[in-house]
């Protein structure tokens, strides 16, 4: 029974050869200390997939986490290597004292079928894992590149090659344009338009994940790249500017030096 919401693909998923009927037949309650109410553990499998490389996991083992994402790694493209994989994991309880929230990485619920509210959750969750990655990959470029504003500063040119250039100019544009063609990933996704009654749940979730902050950090340090990205086009600018120089004043020397030649010529002739 899958469904489709804009970026974002959702199924219930259940791996019935895991598990036996005792272990999803009894329900296992714990009672709050505070006000005597009782939570619930959830039993729902619900699997949320999202366009820009997410996949959001309700109620699996890890052994099922792992068995899912294998059988998809088939129709993965652009994979990431395992070192910048992001992952995030929350509880999650089903209980009618409270009303949905995330606290403490616990995320309440008051019924495990809405699959539309854990979709609101999902969409903040599938949106701080990628920030995460965006975040990774624009402080490991910064600090590869630390070292330019530094050769400028000592020698008043970048000391690389035209080739090198490039290759970072390329680089710094291909990680801008990945981060800004995921206008989804930083802004809220037109569901919480359609369905406005998710938008509570979905800007705690955010609040809770400092995502605003985030990405306004996030902007911030891809305006220090873009800067870096324009000192290195100035550069290959003037460093094209010194090879027509050079190559000006070695045609002037050459034209002296004929001058000079038939010079010595006429003078030996006479």
């Amino acid at each position: 029974m899958p469904k489709l919401f804009d970026e974002c693909l959702y199924t219930p998923f259940t791996y019935k050869d895991w598990r036996n009927d005792s272990e999803d037949g009894g329900k296992k309650m714990i009672r709050l200390a505070d006000d005597g109410g009782e939570i619930e553990f959830g039993k729902r499998n619900d699997i949320f997939i999202f366009e820009y490389g997410v996949v959001i996991m309700w109620c699996y083992t890890r052994k099922e986490e792992i068995a899912f994402l294998e059988d998809l790694a088939r129709f993965e493209s652009e994979k990431l290597s395992s070192e910048d994989v992001q992952v995030e994991e929350f509880n999650y309880y089903i209980t009618t004292s409270y009303q949905p929230r995330i606290y403490n990485d616990f995320i309440t619920l008051r019924d495990d079928a809405n699959y539309m509210l854990k979709l609101s959750i999902s969409h903040a969750l599938a949106q701080s894992v990628k920030i995460s990655l965006f975040e990774e990959l624009v402080d490991n470029t910064i600090e590869d590149t630390q070292d330019i504003p530094q050769q400028i500063a000592h020698t008043g040119k970048v000391e690389m090659t035209r080739d090198e250039i490039m290759k970072s100019i390329g680089e710094l544009f291909i990680l801008r344009i990945n981060i800004n063609l995921h206008g989804s990933v930083l802004d809220s996704p037109e569901l919480m338009w359609a369905e406005p009654h998710l938008e509570p749940i979905y800007q705690a979730t955010r609040g809770y994940l400092e995502i605003n902050q985030r990405v306004e950090l996030l902007e911030q340090r891809l305006e220090v790249i873009s800067d870096l990205l324009q000192m290195l086009k100035e550069q290959l600018g003037h460093s094209q500017e010194e090879n027509l120089e050079f190559i000006v004043i070695v045609l002037v020397c050459i034209e002296v030096l004929v001058s000079v030649v038939n010079v010595v010529v006429d003078l030996l002739t006479y």
